[in-house]
């Protein structure tokens, strides 16, 4: 890649940048999010002025431009890098999981820290070696190009109403104690899910998963939980 800053911490904000630009459930591939500096910074837990500072050296590596006012958007190159570091992390959780025994709440910020270590011929590689999986343990698709071709119909799984049925796509990534949570009541990637009950002022759904259980879902998992609808 460009030179000037390490690939790792390129890689953080280009795929904070990716993820701001081309949120799950609203894909908008010609716009550009603005302003940005401060949603990077705290997303990433640091000073605006430091965020600012990278993104200005990002931009002059052509992995960024700058549009009208603040707004700020990824080049071809910026995307690449972005889908490149998705894809190892999701290739690396996949073998922490199903190779190393991991639990899914545990591995993303140990694929994160250890991708950098991988060139993209060793992630091919051990993704080969896996098998080839489609989808990380937490039902996104390896490839992030393709996360963003399906990510247009998803919802998330508060937006739904009573007696909607669904599917779990994906859920989230970064939030271990929600991702255990998540695990131990069934509400996992590829589970259906039919809306019983919907109680919008108490922040709480009620959802059947599989043909008898029940579970109370909180506002806060289920703006996490990613479905696409069913029959």
């Amino acid at each position: 890649m460009p030179g000037g800053a390490t690939s790792q911490r390129a890689a953080d904000y280009v795929e904070i940048l990716y993820e701001l630009l081309f949120p799950v459930g609203e894909y908008r591939p010609n716009e550009a999010a603005a302003p940005i500096a401060s949603r990077v910074a705290d997303r990433l837990g640091v000073s605006r002025a430091s965020a600012g500072e990278m993104l200005r050296r990002l931009a002059d590596q052509g992995l960024i431009e700058r549009g009208p006012g603040r707004s700020l958007a990824l080049t071809a190159t910026g995307i690449e890098l972005a889908e490149q570091a998705i894809r190892a992390t999701r290739v690396i959780e996949t073998f922490l999981v199903s190779f190393m025994g991991y639990a899914p709440a545990q591995v993303h910020a140990d694929a994160t820290r250890m991708r950098d270590a991988f060139r993209p011929d060793m992630i091919d590689r051990l993704h080969e070696r896996l098998g080839s999986p489609a989808r990380c343990p937490h039902g996104w698709p390896v490839g992030a190009g393709d996360e963003r071709q399906e990510a247009g119909d998803l919802r998330r799984l508060i937006e739904l109403e009573e007696g909607a049925r669904c599917r779990i796509v994906g859920i989230v990534e970064d939030d271990p104690e929600l991702i255990g949570w998540l695990f131990d009541e069934g509400l996992v990637p590829g589970a259906g899910l039919r809306v019983q009950d919907v109680h919008p002022a108490a922040g709480r759904l009620t959802v059947g998963v599989g043909r008898s259980a029940k579970v109370v879902v909180g506002e806060r998992a289920a703006r996490q939980v990613y479905v696409t609808a069913r029959g």
